[in-house]
């Protein structure tokens, strides 16, 4: 523990302030995401070790790949995950004792993101089933597996300013990320075996905005949160492939609220569920899929009808 913390307050103090500026258009990659990831792993674990199981050694070992998952942004976004060796040699220093332990961290920073050698997005089949430290077994594909999905789940107005992003001051290319976190907040449910995502989205222009102008941006942000649904239920069910901890979650339950003028408009759309059935023949699951009045066009028209 003495280990952890004296890392952890190293990359604090000299470390995750700086990677804004390097990536001054990235979402918020601080010690408040690191700490968003870390509290999303207890939630999704659970306090009860007789729900997890795991040792602590294996807490240990995904704490410290909590800490330096995202460290490689210093060194510039593309590849980022390849980048953290030499942070860790840094922080942790170059005894031969630590070589195994680097290597672990190592390997769960280039697998919890980016691409397989085969070119798909399925990075954890890369990494041994268990491994071991100091002695002791580790399940390091599980950890890893816990490890990407708390990351999926750390989004919300915490990554994002707020005067920042309403003042226009991010990249064009960035905007719409920090759109999509600043209407974003996420329960993980484990008692109700879910996770609850509710958007809040205001339909007020902006400054000097028409509102054909505010339609198309609502538009935008509507597609692009249509594909984070999908891709946070797709993130969920992988993880479960590789992660026994993580069966208990078994849906991912979204409720859209819109507001307008300080009023939140009484729309009758229901939640949004996507869960673990499949059926043989059917194709991908697509929001408008689910439910029609979630077409874009659709609920564009509805929501005007509303305001």
């Amino acid at each position: 523990m003495s280990a952890y913390r004296i890392t952890r307050d190293k990359l604090i103090d000299n470390l995750f302030k700086e990677i804004k500026g390097v990536e001054p258009d990235l979402s918020d990659h601080s010690d408040t995401h690191v700490k968003d990831v870390l509290f999303n792993s207890r939630r999704l674990l659970s306090e009860s070790h007789g729900q997890h199981g795991l040792s602590a050694i294996e807490l240990y070992c995904l704490a410290m790949f909590i800490l330096f998952h995202d460290v490689g942004n210093l060194f510039g976004r593309k590849d980022h995950h390849k980048n953290v060796g030499i942070v860790y040699d840094w922080a942790r220093g170059s005894d031969p004792n630590l070589r195994h332990e680097r290597t672990l961290v190592i390997r769960a920073a280039v697998s919890h993101t980016g691409d397989a050698s085969d070119g798909t997005k399925d990075t954890l089949k890369e990494i041994d089933e268990t491994d071991h430290l100091d002695g002791e077994r580790v399940r390091l594909r599980e950890l890893v597996a816990i490890l990407r999905f708390a990351d999926e789940l750390a989004e919300g107005p915490q990554r994002t300013s707020e005067f920042m992003r309403s003042e226009g001051f991010y990249d064009e290319k960035s905007q719409l990320y920090h759109d999509y976190a600043s209407v974003t907040h996420i329960h993980i449910d484990r008692p109700d075996e879910r996770i609850r995502v509710t958007y809040e989205i205001s339909l007020d222009p902006r400054d000097g905005e028409s509102n054909d102008q505010r339609d198309q941006r609502i538009s935008a942000l509507l597609k692009f949160t249509y594909r984070r649904i999908v891709k946070l239920d797709q993130e969920r069910r992988y993880a479960k492939f590789y992660s026994d901890v993580l069966t208990p979650f078994r849906l991912v339950s979204v409720q859209m609220n819109f507001h307008h003028e300080d009023r939140l408009l009484p729309h009758s759309l229901p939640a949004i569920q996507l869960d673990d059935k499949v059926v043989p023949g059917d194709p991908s699951r697509l929001i408008e899929d689910l439910d029609e009045r979630y077409t874009i066009d659709e609920l564009l028209k509805e929501l005007k009808r509303l305001m």
